[in-house]
């Protein structure tokens, strides 16, 4: 899904803001929702007037349902804890007293009142009330699992988190999403990677939609210095943002300005601890991620929707050795927790002891009070002969529903009308107001979150099944600076490929 809102994005802004009423005067005059929102591949917005434009985007939401009364009832979700995720946003029910009392640094009370607004917009429609209970992440796998083997209904929907998911799937926990009724997925407000990355074997019983926050947190961004490249004389973010827009915002550029930046600001001959200055900040992920940009991954689907085994090419050799010879330049890149023990990733960059941070979209909320403004870029590119930037989704909370759930006509129905809303009140409240006015310092950003969002890209074996404890291996070797890959896989690749294909058998068995 391409977001192209770049154009109108301070219009945007500005009348969502006016549009969206507050949530206590929701409560007192019931006000329609807003109908601007993001255009986008799906929905291209006419050129013939506004008046044609708004009528176009409210056609564009509406996702054909049935009316409805079901009668006060409630619609029970179970989601995982604030605990489980704490630096991204995991609520997909807020009471009107938790909008401003924020829980956690990284939450915000503009996506909170689209949450609340979203919920009672869609209750008041179809008369039903919304109950959301929350746990952690390993009490909500274990909960459901106790449920479905009691065979009791205790939930409509859950949320658990796409870890623990697979796990619920094959034992036979969930239902399989294309046979519930009213889901839509060729609608815009399904994840893009519904079908490719969660699927297996063309059956889908976990997915994100727009109903859901985290998964969007959860992608993986660049983050530079403007403050810190002006002083050092080097490339400003213009330049850089330049670069991104001509598809020449590559890996080689990357690590030129890196090996720019590093300094021996304490004077004592060495590059390696909290009073020097990096090239790059970075949490231990980035190892399989940074590949994952170069448009790599160690599993891929084939033509029949079933993993296999696809880091077996040159360019993936190449791609991993490239990876483990620059983050492991002690003198260059470091590490949270391992080269600085006492420091997060945040801290050296938020101090200008790094030029570039790498983190999820959602730690851009940590920045709202850096003194040093910074510049929003997608990963590099392995070269600018990669014909896309691709942008590394990371584990998050997704959807699924429970075997034991008799009202599957009801479940479907309104989760395909809470996703539907929440494309057109949440995501421009996330998007646009949130990340886009608050935490970004330039208008161009806006552009490179364009940008970024385009082509999400999921190791689904990093983010989801953990086949062989083959991710824990690969992070070992590249955190040591080992760059043979082939040897690697040698060691673990019969481990890989016999739990993968028990995954695959267990999934052709299921009902």
């Amino acid at each position: 899904m391409k977001i192209c809102y770049f154009k109108k994005f301070m219009l945007f802004a500005l009348l969502f803001a006016l549009a969206l009423p507050s949530a206590a005067a929701l409560l007192s005059c019931g006000s329609d929702a807003p109908g601007e929102t993001r255009d986008s591949a799906e929905n291209a917005a006419p050129t013939d007037g506004p008046a044609a434009e708004q009528e176009s985007e409210e056609e564009s939401f509406d996702p054909g349902l049935p009316d409805m009364d079901f009668g006060g009832g409630e619609f029970r979700i179970l989601n995982v804890d604030q605990e489980t995720m704490w630096w991204a946003i995991v609520d997909l029910d807020m009471e009107i007293d938790q909008i401003d009392s924020v829980g956690t640094a990284l939450n915000d009370p503009v996506v909170n009142d689209a949450i609340y607004k979203r919920n009672r917009t869609i209750e008041e429609k179809y008369n039903f009330t919304i109950k959301e209970t929350k746990m952690s992440g390993a009490k909500v796998a274990q909960t459901v699992k106790n449920s479905v083997n009691a065979g009791l209904d205790d939930y409509d929907l859950i949320s658990p988190t796409t870890q623990d998911a697979p796990t619920m799937a094959v034992n036979n926990q969930l239902w399989d999403l294309n046979k519930v009724p009213y889901l839509n997925f060729s609608n815009p407000w399904w994840n893009n990677s519904v079908s490719h990355y969660f699927s297996m074997g063309g059956r889908l019983f976990f997915t994100c939609s727009d109903f859901t926050v985290s998964d969007k947190d959860n992608v993986a961004v660049f983050m530079y210095n403007k403050k810190l490249a002006e002083t050092l004389g080097i490339d400003g973010a213009e330049t850089l943002y330049a670069l991104v827009e001509e598809g020449k915002w590559t890996f080689d550029k990357m690590k030129e300005l890196s090996h720019a930046a590093k300094a021996d600001l304490n004077g004592d001959g060495e590059i390696k601890g909290a009073e020097d200055r990096f090239g790059l900040s970075c949490c231990g992920w980035l190892y399989t991620y940074l590949v994952a940009g170069f448009g790599e991954t160690v599993i891929k689907k084939d033509a029949d929707d079933l993993p296999y085994i696809a880091c077996k090419t040159e360019r993936f050799a190449a791609a991993y050795a490239a990876m483990v010879e620059f983050l492991f330049l002690r003198d260059t890149v470091v590490r949270e927790f391992t080269d600085t023990p006492n420091l997060k990733t945040e801290d050296m960059f938020v101090n200008d002891k790094a030029l570039f941070c790498a983190q999820v979209l959602a730690c851009v909320r940590l920045y709202k009070n850096m003194g040093s403004d910074f510049a929003l870029l997608p990963f590099p590119k392995l070269d600018d002969s990669q014909d896309a930037y691709y942008t590394p989704a990371l584990w998050s909370s997704c959807l699924a529903i429970p075997t034991t759930n008799t009202a599957l006509e009801k479940t479907g129905l309104l989760l395909e009308a809470l996703s539907a809303e929440s494309r057109k009140i949440m995501i421009p409240a996330y998007y646009e107001i949130s990340i886009g006015t608050k935490y970004l310092r330039d208008e161009i950003s806006v552009r490179m979150l364009d940008i970024i969002l385009e082509n999400r890209i999921y190791d689904i074996n990093q983010s989801m099944y953990n086949w062989g404890n083959f991710p824990s291996a690969y992070d070992a070797a590249a955190s040591k600076g080992d760059p043979n890959f082939a040897s690697l896989l040698e060691k673990n690749e019969a481990k890989l490929e016999t739990a993968m294909q028990k995954t695959i058998d267990a999934f052709a068995d299921l009902d």
